[in-house]
């Protein structure tokens, strides 16, 4: 049970309350236990604030899912480099997959609300393309980009299911370079 909170001046804790603060104690929640675990209650037991000053700074549970996807995945691509297009296109899905699996549980969260994406994971999109449109073999549209990302998501998923799961990154990237070789058109690759 929260403790009521005596009338008056509100503690150091509650002047201290802000949505950044929320959010860096919510994401190691999200991160280890998965967002249903994640209530104003507990968030405000941690903080030890009431569950209405938290609603106060953090809006609604969606507002608080979306705040904590957008800082999760916040500059995901940030360490790209540039190269030929194959090399671009599997620094972009090791990154992406580095930071999908240590954000798994948000990662559920998006695909169960897609209203939920941050505009950096929408980059994700947008730079892959601009990477495979390049290749020999690509569509021209956004079918090598959907399946490789519909592959890192399941990867993600397959890889983050249990605490036995022997599935590591050198795994996902040989998928990933299969696919790539076979839309660059290198088929002595594969």
């Amino acid at each position: 049970m929260t403790k009521a909170s005596p009338p008056g001046r509100p503690s150091k804790a509650a002047q201290r309350l802000s949505k950044q603060v929320i959010l860096q104690a919510a994401l190691p929640i999200a991160q280890s236990k998965g967002v249903d675990a994640l209530s104003f209650r507990i968030l405000a037991d941690q903080l030890d604030v009431t569950p209405m000053a938290v609603t106060y700074h953090a809006g609604s549970k969606k507002q608080l899912l979306s705040d904590l996807v957008e800082l999760a995945f916040a500059g995901v691509l940030d360490g790209v480099n540039g190269g030929n297009p194959v090399k671009r296109a599997r620094c972009i899905m090791a990154t992406y997959y580095g930071c999908a699996l240590k954000n798994a549980n948000l990662l559920r969260a998006i695909l169960d609300d897609v209203t939920l994406m941050s505009a950096d994971l929408m980059n994700v999109a947008e730079e892959l393309k601009v990477s495979t449109d390049q290749l020999e073999n690509s569509d021209g549209g956004d079918v090598l980009v959907h399946v490789l990302i519909d592959y890192a998501h399941g990867f993600v998923l397959s890889a983050s299911s249990g605490e036995d799961n022997q599935l590591t990154i050198n795994d996902f990237l040989r998928g990933i370079d299969w696919i790539l070789a076979q839309a660059a058109g290198d088929l002595a690759a594969t």
